[in-house]
């Protein structure tokens, strides 16, 4: 059962309060009565112990990954067990589930698990407003993310960086110091998106190729935020055609079959 807020708080209480010292009160009422039996107390006590000790790590944890991912940048598994949990990997698995649960009742985050390195992204489970409620700084960097993302895909799939620049150009979009309203946009390619985990980087040997070259791919948070149909629709705007004459990404996108033959890729390079 999902935890509460409240019980959260009040296990935080607990923890804040006394601690083993509060065993004192039941002893001292123990010691005016009859002794004799066993005395089954103290388990509980324990017992009680412990579940305060799980809703200490519980806390810990939902304010470590939020304060992780204030720059959107993946959460490495051990700097979860590091920062929230002392190094105790052993209570990971049952903290992280409860902590998950704390995080969608309370907060409207979902914690995704990545394929990669073994960690994590926080993605708000609440519906994103309009690009104009934005602040100017994020609405010109999820700009040109929404352009990159929108190639990739009609692509259908990884990308050379060399024809991403390419496509980029075809737009006044120079990768080559700083644009005027994107600010360093190789920076923000190659290294932000990438930490952010909208993009993904990888090196690949070229047949024919002396050296390997760069590519590009969607990032787990750009599968699980943003919306490949918003993606089509904001690209076949801009190419000033409409999505269903790219048959694949078309299928993809509203979850159709693609059972007739068409465009494969979108030539979003041609003048």
């Amino acid at each position: 059962m999902p935890r509460s807020s409240g019980t959260l708080s009040q296990s935080s209480a607990a923890r804040n309060g006394p601690g083993p010292s509060n065993r004192a009160g039941p002893s001292q009422s123990q010691s005016a009565r009859p002794t004799g039996g066993s005395q089954k107390p103290p388990q509980e006590n324990g017992s009680s112990s412990v579940d305060v000790e799980l809703d200490h790590m519980v806390i810990n944890l939902v304010k470590t990954v939020l304060n992780l991912s204030v720059n959107k940048h993946l959460i490495k598994k051990a700097d979860l067990v590091k920062n929230a949990l002392g190094g105790n990997g052993r209570l990971f698995a049952k903290v992280i589930e409860q902590a998950k649960e704390e995080l969608a009742d309370v907060y409207g985050y979902k914690l995704v698990e990545t394929e990669r390195n073994k960690s994590f992204i926080l993605v708000s489970t609440v519906t994103c407003g309009s690009v104009m409620d934005m602040s100017e700084d994020y609405r010109r960097k999820y700009t040109l993310l929404y352009l990159v993302l929108g190639y990739i895909y009609m692509k259908n799939g990884d990308v050379p960086e060399q024809g991403l620049w390419d496509f980029l150009a075809k737009l006044n979009i120079s990768d080559e110091g700083e644009h005027s309203f994107f600010g360093d946009v190789r920076k923000l390619i190659t290294e932000t998106f990438v930490k952010q985990a909208y993009l993904v980087r990888t090196k690949q040997v070229v047949e024919g190729m002396n050296d390997d070259r760069f590519f590009y791919g969607w990032g787990a948070r750009a599968e699980h935020e943003l919306s490949k149909k918003d993606i089509l629709e904001s690209i076949c705007k801009l190419m000033g055609k409409p999505s269903i004459c790219y048959i694949t990404q078309h299928a993809a996108a509203y979850g159709l079959n693609d059972d007739d033959e068409g465009d494969e890729s979108m030539d979003v390079t041609q003048n």
